[in-house]
């Protein structure tokens, strides 16, 4: 735990390092604009609109599947163009959907649906999965009095004590459920693309008010672009995705040995605590769907990681005003 008064130390690591995302320097070799076979739109890689890839790119990207489906509310001052939550749809089309709010589904109708958001009673991925684990809450966060996790959520969730009940970690695993594709205890996971003020208004519509909520562990975003006054823990939408997912995949098929990609991603050591006694010896190819976790998602930032390549080729990483933010 960093204290507020003194200064973070920053790592210099290449934080996709070990990651099973697939080589994105053909990107770089793919000269002007295309269009869009749906709507005619002059784009570069994809069209922001549609979804889709173009010209030659959509025989080349990575596809992804995802254990469940996932939903992803817009709101309509949010610029298309600039928005990382594109990406998802156009890897995991699949499974994956956009909606610009207020056009949404009604999710009071549906079960097994969880919006991602820091609500005042949001669980954590383990609880979902029944895992006796428990946030230790005794300060309110170290939030002043009349606020909440939900109004004004300030600290970092590895600042709030995140534990696994002995009885439960010491659980003999041939004991524990045993999770498929099929019995999830989510189907659908449905993430806000807005800013912190706009997504309340959002969480406000009777339609998905009523949702489950969940509060991810807390990782340090490497997007270079940033809400002014956030702090390094605010994930663009691809990240916090990508980091559901991983979540959810660890919960309910463990993670393999082999697997090194986690290691400079800046994840709260909470996270690798609850992880840590699912860990399971497993083939270092294995990215079987219901395998140990071992890369099955990291595609979804083939874009991101190769945009991130791009500004760093350019800029200067302590330069940039996005890594330079209180942690």
């Amino acid at each position: 735990m960093t204290h507020p008064l003194e200064a973070p130390q920053r790592s210099r690591k290449y934080p996709f390092v070990h990651m099973r995302i697939a080589d994105h320097s053909g990107l770089d070799t793919i000269e002007g604009r295309h269009n869009c076979r749906l709507c005619n739109r002059s784009r570069k890689f994809f069209c922001y609109s549609c979804c889709v890839p173009v010209g030659e790119l959509e025989e080349l990207l990575p596809r992804l599947e995802l254990p469940l489906q996932v939903d992803i509310i817009k709101h309509k001052k949010e610029i298309d163009g600039k928005s990382s939550a594109v990406h998802a749809a156009v890897l995991a089309p699949a499974h994956v959907r956009i909606h610009t709010f207020p056009d949404i589904p009604d999710y009071r109708e549906e079960t097994g649906v969880v919006l991602i958001f820091p609500s005042a009673t949001a669980l954590t991925v383990p609880q979902l999965f029944a895992r006796n684990v428990q946030l230790q809450i005794g300060d309110n966060y170290g939030l002043p009095k009349g606020h909440h996790m939900g109004t004004m959520l300030r600290r970092r969730m590895d600042e709030v004590e995140v534990k696994e009940l002995q009885e439960d970690a010491n659980e003999p695993e041939q004991a524990r459920r045993t999770w498929t594709l099929d019995n999830l205890p989510v189907r659908r996971a449905v993430f806000i693309d807005s800013t912190w003020n706009q997504s309340r208004g959002i969480y406000a519509d009777p339609r998905v008010r009523g949702l489950r909520t969940v509060v991810l562990q807390n990782r340090l975003s490497q997007f270079w672009r940033h809400q002014r006054g956030s702090p390094r823990w605010y994930l663009a939408t691809i990240e916090a995705i990508h980091q559901f997912l991983l979540e959810v995949h660890i919960n309910a098929w463990g993670l393999n040995t082999a697997y090194r990609g986690l290691d400079n991603l800046e994840i709260t050591e909470g996270f690798h605590q609850l992880a840590a006694p699912l860990t399971k010896q497993a083939a270092s190819e294995d990215v079987g769907r219901e395998a140990p976790y071992n890369g099955q998602y990291d595609n979804l930032l083939f874009f991101f990681a190769h945009m991130y390549d791009l500004i760093h080729k350019y800029y200067d990483h302590n330069d940039l005003i996005a890594y330079r933010r209180p942690i």
